[in-house]
């Protein structure tokens, strides 16, 4: 009997469109031989798979393994893939295996091996990686693949991909047989008579084990600043902000593991880094710019997935990259933002109600759009809801469908939001959902078309805040739309060049990451003037803003 530290063990991995060979078949396949004793991976390849014909990716397994229409071009047919997975093992009649959540890949690997070599026996004698942890680790939160190898040692994308799983596995491998050596389970049928014992009751954890110890995170300051939590390998996984970085982080750990929000994250956090800074409002921006920065891989909500940022037309109909005479309306988030102001400027003069014109009038993809006679009839309780506002629209549609939309956002500024991150996306079309979803993409709409207006001004800047219970006013520098410099300032801070005439303002171009450090800005100075802080804007060196002006401004944006 050969010690598993010296026996070659297949690593394989599929990646599927379905749970079962019923219900799917393999997308990507993946493979290479491991030994305990060695670091490398030796022979490690992965290959898509051509898929039957009619059968199709759905969308969410496109999303989490990248995979694209085109890649069909270089995909193996199955037979091939087989034949090349069993030339990887010299066609043994039972090759030592490992798959990190066997149950799962075995039933396609199963359903291949009676289709291809229908005489021969299954050629795998596989274990399960996952059920290995799963005893040796019990206590952790997670015992995924991507959990688990980071809590080793080992960082994996967040795409699923086949090659990047067997590596992981293997590297995983190595280190449960280090672990199970030292239980004296050191060859591969001491290790299949080990996994066959029936198992020890699962502890009732109460309090999960991370690889961090508790001292570290409840030993942290108790001031505002950005946190930043590591592998063991140093390799960043998620950042942070604070305005209390001991209270945040410490609430990341505590309480049962099943109320936690990011289980996998946690069980692979080793270490701890922060930064300090003078306050919340500051915190967010120095936690913005470093995710821009170092695009931890658990941030993926706060990283942004579009690189760019659109100038429309006055009409909202049409958006370029790039601002010029026709294109003046920005910075927007999509070419597609400010669409459901156009839709509703022509249906309000008397378009004939299209496909399109419905479906950017309702906010919501092609995919979802309500048919015609569903849509006139919510419109018809549209026009019965806002007779008065719409009453000029043919005269005078931009302004009549700003005051509109204007009116709705103030009227449910906070439905709006939370609408707009829930993402509502009907089952079904009934005429007062049309309706309310009308009220709702314009209300959005006019929200990011006063935000553009507002990020031209502040571009900039000087800013004058005071936190909440806070008796220290900051002043900030915005210029070329960052961050330059921050200080303590009284509050009746102004500029001082105020004789210095003020110079038209042309339109400002915009990146990604500038619109982003701003609209953070923005949101945080909401917060302050809302919790009962102090906020001034200085616009240049003659226009400060107004009290009142100001707070209609923040309310808008």
């Amino acid at each position: 009997m050969r010690a598993l530290a010296d026996l070659d063990v297949l690593i394989v991995d599929c990646q599927t469109t379905g749970a079962s060979p019923a219900f799917g078949c393999v997308l990507e396949l993946g493979w290479g031989l491991a030994r305990a004793s060695r670091a490398e991976l030796s022979g490690a390849e992965a290959h898509w798979i051509a898929l039957p014909e009619g059968r199709s990716v759905p969308r969410q397994v496109q999303k989490i393994t990248g995979y694209e229409p085109e890649f069909a071009a270089q995909a193996l047919a199955d037979n091939e893939a087989w034949e090349r997975l069993r030339q990887a093992v010299q066609r043994a009649s039972a090759a030592p295996t490992a798959i990190h959540y066997a149950r799962f890949e075995l039933a396609f690997l199963r359903d291949w091996s009676a289709r291809f070599e229908p005489q021969a026996a299954f050629p795998f004698d596989a274990v399960c990686v996952h059920a290995i942890a799963t005893r040796l680790y019990p206590e952790l939160p997670r015992q995924s693949l991507r959990a688990l190898a980071g809590y080793l040692g080992h960082s994996l994308d967040l795409a699923r991909r086949s090659l990047g799983h067997v590596e992981a596995t293997a590297f995983v491998w190595r280190s449960v047989c280090a672990e199970l050596a030292r239980r004296e389970v050191v060859t591969w049928e001491q290790l299949q008579a080990w996994l066959s014992e029936r198992a020890p009751a699962k502890p009732r954890v109460t309090k999960p084990r991370y690889p961090i110890a508790s001292d570290r995170y409840k030993s942290l300051p108790d001031a505002p600043g950005v946190y930043r939590f590591l592998r063991s390998n140093r390799d960043l996984l998620y950042v942070g902000k604070a305005a209390s970085l001991k209270k945040r982080v410490s609430s990341h750990f505590v309480g049962r593991a099943s109320k936690q929000l990011a289980p996998e994250m946690l069980t692979q956090v080793s270490e701890i880094e922060f930064d300090l800074v003078p306050s919340a409002l500051e915190a967010a921006l120095l936690e913005n710019d470093t995710i821009k920065a170092l695009r931890p891989p658990y941030n993926v909500q706060l990283t942004s997935q579009e690189s760019r940022v659109w100038y429309s037309t006055g009409d909202f109909a049409a958006a370029a990259p790039a601002p010029d005479s026709a294109y003046r309306v920005g910075p927007i988030p999509s070419q597609y933002s400010l669409r459901p102001l156009s839709a509703l400027m022509a249906l309000a003069s008397g378009a004939a109600s299209t496909p399109q014109l419905r479906s950017q009038a309702v906010g919501v993809s092609d995919l979802w759009t309500p048919d015609a006679a569903v849509f006139a009839a919510g419109w018809a309780e549209l026009l019965g809801r806002h007779s008065q506002a719409l009453s000029l629209a043919q005269l005078r549609p931009r302004h009549s469908v700003l005051q509109l939309a204007r009116q709705l956002l103030l009227s449910a500024p906070s439905k709006a939001a939370e609408e707009a991150e829930a993402g509502d996306k009907p089952e079904g079309w009934d005429p007062e959902r049309v309706a309310r979803h009308i009220e709702r993409a314009a209300a959005q709409a006019y929200q990011v078309y006063r935000r553009a207006r507002w990020l031209q001004l502040l571009h900039d800047s000087d800013i004058v805040y005071r936190e909440p219970g806070s008796a220290q006013s900051r002043r900030l520098r915005i210029r070329n739309g960052v961050l330059s410099e921050a200080s303590d300032a009284p509050q009746e801070w102004a500029p001082s060049d105020r004789a210095r005439p003020v110079q038209p303002r042309a339109l400002e171009t915009f990146d990604r990451a500038k619109y982003d450090h701003l609209r953070v800005l923005t949101s945080e100075l909401k917060r302050v003037a809302r919790d009962g802080g102090y906020v001034a804007v200085h616009l240049g060196p003659r226009a400060s803003a107004s009290p009142r002006w100001l707070s209609s401004a923040l309310r808008l944006v």
